[in-house]
């Protein structure tokens, strides 16, 4: 969503497009499919309006074409099997390219992780277990007693309803539903593009092809429902920014930061929306995170010890390129974290480029975080596949093959390019500060996408930008002059 200009000399306004519901019932059918099974009835002069049994026999010719000629001698089962068939032929059909593609590399890269899968659900399994449990370190006390969970209520509690299905059901059964998130989080991203611009299905098929290994070392590999819920809950407040509804977008950021403390550098997001709207959202906002949080601090103070947890500074992180040799996570650096990744947040929103956000915010992260895990790139990604689909009009998702390179195929190119460790850490550093600099200061007139639902077309008047801060009847204009 990005500004539009102001009708040209002589041109009337276009009429405004409705909101599009999500989620929405067709985001896997093919362009060009109608779900429109039976003809509209139609009554002309001297004919009378086909009854309930003429459309009856009007659906299962137009959809079961096999059941009108089946062969002679059939027997009474027979035709029910060729109907079936069909029935599933037409159910793939609606599956549009490249979906099914899209699907099978998923599945593909999930059965590649399935024998190391689940490295870390042991810490959900305990949290989710301590969460609702009665012992002086349980409970409202769980932070204060424990803080090495790294893991927000929200997580936790979503865990423990997996766990009731039993130690070994309940982690097989979460490690296949996260499994599954990928193409669907992919789909929410498409969905955020305009309905025009989604015919360019080869933007779609190339980022969903650098995309989706990386995300299974979140889902699948590492197993970790807390990232995943704070990146899919960002995800739909993108959604709810671009509808302009304040309230699920604060809400849902609120559920992203109950999930993981780190997702609060998202929060900026909401100046994306119109000044009058901000009220609403901060408080959907500070409700959503002071009734899962609240609760921890008041029963013991000690609750914010969680910001303080240390881990070891990796030889290969950024921090340490940048030189802070320290051999555990500096004081200042979570609070770094987050004050960096809004303020170039903040930035993306002034400059238009408000999805940018998601990139900006895990940029900082990777850069100061003294942590290298893989599932850090999952973010990254989803972000850079944000820029690529939503903001940019690039043919090929470039910024998130940049970020798969970087941050992760150069773990594997030993036998061709042995990286050292130094080196992966100023490869990190690159994209941290590399990327974002780029998608925010790159021209507009190069970044912006083709005209479609958010862009008007060129003409020959030259367009006049609305001024950021300001609106128009239906949409929200934050882009300045460029």
């Amino acid at each position: 969503m990005t500004a539009r200009p102001q009708a040209g000399l002589g041109e009337a306004a276009d009429r405004e497009e409705p909101a599009e519901p999500w989620p929405s019932t067709d985001w896997f059918r093919a362009a060009g499919w109608s779900r429109d099974a039976v003809t509209p009835d139609v009554v002309t002069p001297g004919r009378i309006a086909p009854g309930t049994q003429d459309r009856i026999a009007q659906f299962q010719a137009t959809r079961f074409p096999a059941a009108e000629f089946a062969p002679a001698g059939f027997g009474a089962g027979e035709p029910r099997v060729a109907l079936a068939r069909t029935a599933v032929r037409q159910a793939l059909g609606r599956v549009g390219w490249p979906w099914w593609v899209l699907w099978l590399w998923a599945l593909g890269w999930v059965a590649f992780q399935a024998a190391m899968a689940g490295q870390s659900w042991h810490f959900f399994a305990q949290g989710g277990r301590l969460l609702f449990a009665s012992a002086p370190s349980a409970g409202l006390r769980l932070y204060a007693a424990h803080p090495d969970l790294q893991i927000g209520p929200l997580a936790l509690a979503v865990s423990s309803v997996f766990r009731a299905l039993g130690p070994g059901n309940g982690e097989t059964t979460a490690i296949a539903a996260m499994s599954l998130t990928g193409p669907l989080m992919l789909a929410a991203v498409w969905r955020l593009v305009p309905a025009r611009e989604r015919r360019r299905r080869s933007r779609l098929l190339f980022a969903g092809l650098l995309f989706l290994p990386v995300w299974t070392e979140l889902t699948t590999h590492f197993a970790h429902l807390d990232d995943l819920l704070a990146l899919g809950f960002s995800v739909a407040a993108l959604h709810a920014v671009d509808r302009r509804h304040p309230v699920w977008a604060g809400l849902a950021l609120a559920a992203a930061v109950d999930a993981k403390p780190w997702a609060a550098a998202f929060v900026v997001l909401l100046l994306a929306l119109p000044r009058r709207q901000w009220l609403a959202a901060l408080a959907a906002l500070t409700g959503g995170i002071a009734v899962v949080w609240l609760p921890f601090l008041l029963a013991d103070p000690r609750t914010l010890a969680v910001v303080h947890f240390t881990i070891p500074n990796d030889r290969s992180s950024a921090l340490r390129v940048l030189g802070v040799m320290a051999a555990r996570t500096p004081w200042w650096d979570r609070s770094a974290q987050l004050f960096l990744g809004m303020a170039g947040g903040a930035v993306a929103v002034w400059r238009g480029r408000w999805p940018a956000v998601l990139l900006v915010a895990v940029a900082a992260r990777i850069m100061l975080d003294p942590g290298v895990y893989a599932y850090y790139t999952s973010g990254a990604l989803l972000g850079t596949i944000v820029v690529d689909l939503v903001v940019t009009r690039w043919r090929l998702p470039w910024a998130t093959a940049a970020a798969a390179v970087l941050l992760y195929a150069a773990r594997f190119t030993h036998a061709l390019i042995p990286f050292s460790l130094h080196q992966l850490g100023v490869l990190r550093l690159v994209f941290a500060i590399g990327l974002p600099v780029v998608v925010l200061g790159i021209p507009g007139w190069w970044m912006a996408r083709r005209p479609g639902r958010h862009a008007r077309k060129a003409h020959r008047a030259a367009p006049q930008w609305i001024p950021a801060g300001t609106s128009t009847p239906g949409r929200v204009a934050i882009m300045p002059p460029q």
